[in-house]
């Protein structure tokens, strides 16, 4: 990890939830995660809250607020953006989470994640990270609905996993 964790001190907070039985969860590895997707994404400042959660649960809080019966991996939840004005003008290739100010909520399924590990053939607390930058990215501007999008984001999903040592295992886009 080449971040330094001193330089993110009071900038980035995490709040970690973890309402699931079904996998071992690292806290410390995920918070570190959200703070260098955060710095990587030249955010000035972030309070994050991470929740850990089933199907069951995921499945209810897809239904409830994107209109989608099944569970799901990952929800992103942007609460507050403000664009620091020091930060402007941000050019354009910058990092989409550049001079923001950020407040939001991830909320992920461990068991989705164990299940999608197996298939993937990498570790549950992989796919994990997996969710946690994706949510993160999402909440810092990128999106996945079209296809450019799309590969912009996995693009830099994969930027972002590197640092940590990971090469996701998802199928492209098409």
């Amino acid at each position: 990890m080449n971040a330094d964790s001193k330089s993110w001190a009071g900038r980035y907070e995490v709040e970690i939830d973890d309402s699931q039985k079904i996998l071992k969860v690292d806290h410390d590895r995920l918070a570190d995660v959200v703070r260098s997707v955060l710095a990587a994404e030249k955010c000035v400042s972030a309070s994050i809250s991470l929740a850990i959660v089933d199907n069951e649960t995921i499945h209810d809080l897809n239904a409830r607020y994107l209109q989608h019966d099944y569970p799901t991996d990952v929800l992103s939840f942007l609460l507050e953006e403000e664009v620091d004005p020091a930060s402007l003008p941000i050019s354009k290739g910058s990092p989409r989470g550049q001079g923001k100010r950020l407040e939001g909520e991830i909320v992920f399924s461990a068991e989705m994640a164990k299940q999608m590990a197996a298939k993937y053939r990498w570790q549950p607390l992989d796919e994990l990270t997996l969710y946690v930058v994706h949510g993160l990215l999402h909440l810092c501007g990128y999106d996945d609905v079209s296809r450019k999008e799309e590969t912009l984001m996995r693009k830099r999903e994969r930027e972002v996993l590197a640092d940590w040592g990971l090469s996701p295992h998802y199928a492209e886009p098409a």
